[in-house]
């Protein structure tokens, strides 16, 4: 399913659940009325009258990990109806940012494949004419000219080496972190420049949001960190239940424990220490992660609006190098004539 699809199903799920409906009723409910997704939630049916549970039924069929999560948690603080709504909603708002950063790229990558044929038209048809004419009349193109002319006529083996050499470094830094733990690679994450406070800002607001419905339903923190331990499907999860419980076993408190948790927001430290002293935790955790949750909104659409400015200056700076390698050596010959 796409997104998309999984986002309504989510909402709709959610009203039919606060409505008294069971999760096999949903799936078969769902599976009465989408007829290209028949197969599918016939087979989650099966799954769930099988015994697995309802975060296992999704995990199995591709459902966006994040959501499979919040459902993980939601089976333990029993807030099922409305963490499928949250969920529902964060999906349909990563399917819209995914559509808007590609409205926002198309329109960059249009012209940059018109520059690029333009380019190519300009090394196979009008260089060999210029070489032809310097040739011929004795006219030896400098400076920077020369640069230009050259950067055209190299364009594709360049083009190949920077190809070559980013794909060997995707390659390199995949195989980099495969050998690192999941919080080892997110500690890694938590330090690159720009990135790390988008990644912080979703870390916190996950952990925030789920330990706050937790401990509003009454689990204590020992009651969490086993529930984040008892999961597999999500290794950063469960490195960092086993960490804080190695942490709580030594006697540190729970906020002091955060400190070393570099892939989560400073604040949330001070936001844990005041809510353990005045005794609402939960409320304040919940509270904090919904304040992340606008930023990281906000946040993400400044960036958006940032990236395109910044390809038509790449553009505008390669259509100048195609007018300087037509003119410049017409401006040239003039001198020398």
């Amino acid at each position: 399913m796409t997104l998309k699809d999984q986002g309504q199903f989510f909402i709709r799920g959610s009203d039919m659940l606060e409505n008294g409906y069971t999760f096999v009723e949903v799936f078969q409910f769902f599976m009465n009325i989408q007829a290209k997704h028949h197969a599918l939630f016939s087979s989650m049916m099966t799954e769930l009258e099988n015994g697995s549970s309802i975060h296992e039924v999704f995990i199995k069929h591709d459902f966006d990990n994040q959501a499979c999560a919040m459902v993980y948690f939601a089976e333990k603080h029993g807030f099922l109806a409305k963490t499928f709504r949250e969920s529902g909603n964060y999906l349909l708002q990563k399917e819209q940012q995914r559509k808007k950063f590609v409205k926002l790229m198309q329109y960059p990558f249009i012209l940059l494949f018109a520059l690029v044929f333009v380019a190519l038209i300009l090394k196979t048809v009008l260089l060999p004419q210029f070489q032809l004419l310097y040739h011929t009349i004795g006219f030896q193109p400098n400076g920077m000219t020369q640069f230009i002319l050259h950067l055209i006529d190299h364009l594709p083996t360049y083009f190949a080496i920077s190809l070559c050499f980013f794909l060997l470094a995707a390659f390199l830094i995949k195989r980099y972190f495969r050998k690192k733990s999941a919080f080892e690679t997110a500690t890694i994450l938590s330090s690159i420049p720009l990135y790390q406070y988008f990644y912080r800002l979703y870390q916190t607001i996950f952990f925030a949001r789920e330990w706050s419905l937790l401990l509003q339903n009454g689990f204590s923190l020992n009651e969490i960190v086993k529930i984040m331990e008892s999961q597999n499907f999500r290794p950063l999860l469960q490195e960092t239940g086993k960490y804080l419980k190695k942490e709580l076993v030594m006697g540190s408190s729970f906020s002091r424990t955060l400190t070393q948790l570099h892939f989560i927001a400073e604040e949330m430290e001070i936001i844990v220490a005041h809510g353990e002293r005045n005794g609402r935790l939960g409320d304040e955790l919940l509270h904090y992660s919904q304040i992340c949750t606008e930023i990281l909104e906000e946040k993400t659409m400044k960036l958006m609006s940032t990236i395109q400015p910044i390809i038509f200056i790449v553009i505008g700076g390669m259509v100048t190098v195609i007018y300087m390698s037509i003119f410049f050596p017409m401006f040239q010959m003039m001198d020398a004539i």
